[in-house]
């Protein structure tokens, strides 16, 4: 048995999920295609014995479709609508096996979705049976493309909470450890120049605590070396992330926009409270207010600072209260119960 997966660019949780799904079906095979990535994330993916990543890039439209066809796949995944071969091949596909498109466009009731929307749902539907979104952000949107209820998967973004929940060793070192932790692209629109500036106003107040800025680009030379109480360290590859995570108390993710935010998830797991803007798509699984994090306005310095003083604030016993609640939620999603919603539409076909 084969099974296709068109994606976008691929990151290493998704790629993870795929490893996840392989283990649980010993005789498949996975064929990966992914644009590729930037220059910014330059995952590398251990590898698998039955799955093959190919270049997006490295096939023309008509080689796709061929290489499809070829194959003859017993499940399709399709990473949203803009690629006119994965469309071209969904259609080919969808009227004798489960063609499901991924989608993380969050409904935000504006205009020009409505729009949008009704143009757009008789379309998607001739290329995919199914529709795969994160969470709820996303649900609304995935109903006025006219899909019901039994066509709309969920979770389609999973930490690898294996490998995560078992690392954390947290217990008794929340009052030890005070070091904010941001994981994400250093660009301006993840909100790296408010949550610096802010920390800075903190640190007078806060004189323990510390900032540590993981990920790449622009704005790392801007803000390496700028302080003692922030350090700047790069991307870093998956295999690292949890250590990272294991070494702060609380994590921060102050983005402008992000249609879920993974790393969210992957904070959780390490039991850290967090602090992220509310427009943070995986905030609506991960962060209550007040239960297990606190939430802020994108692009609002003075809301970034209320709730990381109320964080930086908290006794430590109550932040290790905080951290073992967002171990709770972080169960929500895994790549077993990702992988297990692939099985059920394939069994459904026998």
């Amino acid at each position: 048995m084969n099974l296709l997966f068109l994606c976008a660019p691929l990151s290493g949780y998704f790629h993870n999920c795929i490893r996840t799904l392989a283990d649980a079906l010993p005789g498949a095979r996975i064929a990966v295609v992914a644009v590729p990535n930037t220059a910014t994330a330059p995952f590398v993916f251990p590898e698998h014995p039955r799955i093959t990543v190919q270049r997006r890039a490295g096939l023309t439209d008509l080689e796709l479709v061929a290489f499809a066809a070829k194959l003859d796949p017993a499940y399709i995944f399709l990473a949203g609508w803009r690629d006119p071969a994965y469309r071209r091949i969904g259609r080919r596909f969808k009227p004798r096996i489960p063609v499901v498109m991924g989608m993380d466009n969050q409904w935000k009731y504006r205009a020009r979705q409505y729009l949008l929307s009704k143009v757009l749902a008789p379309w998607i539907r001739t290329f995919c049976s199914y529709i795969w979104i994160p969470g709820l952000p996303q649900y609304e949107y995935a109903r006025r493309l006219g899909f019901v209820p039994s066509q709309i998967m969920t979770g389609l973004y999973s930490a690898d909470t294996r490998k995560l929940l078992a690392t954390n060793a947290r217990a008794g070192r929340e009052g030890t450890v005070k070091s904010l932790l941001f994981v994400g692209n250093m660009w301006r629109d993840k909100g790296v120049v408010e949550l610096v500036d802010v920390f800075t106003e903190l640190a007078k107040h806060f004189p323990d605590w510390s900032l540590v800025l993981a990920g790449d680009g622009p704005l790392v030379e801007t803000y390496t070396g700028v302080s003692n109480r922030i350090t700047v360290t790069g991307f870093i590859q998956p295999d690292a992330l949890a250590s990272h995570l294991e070494a702060a108390a609380a994590f921060c993710l102050p983005s402008y926009h992000d249609a879920w935010a993974v790393v969210i998830h992957e904070a959780a797991c390490l039991g850290l409270p967090i602090v992220a803007t509310d427009v943070c798509g995986a905030v609506s699984a991960f962060v209550h207010e007040g239960f297990n994090g606190f939430l802020c306005r994108p692009r609002d310095k003075a809301s970034l600072k209320s709730a990381l003083h109320k964080l930086m604030s908290l006794p430590p016993g109550v932040r290790h209260e905080f951290g073992q609640r967002s171990l709770q939620l972080a169960r929500q999603i895994t790549p077993d119960l990702w992988a297990s919603k692939v099985c059920m539409l394939l069994s459904q076909r026998t």
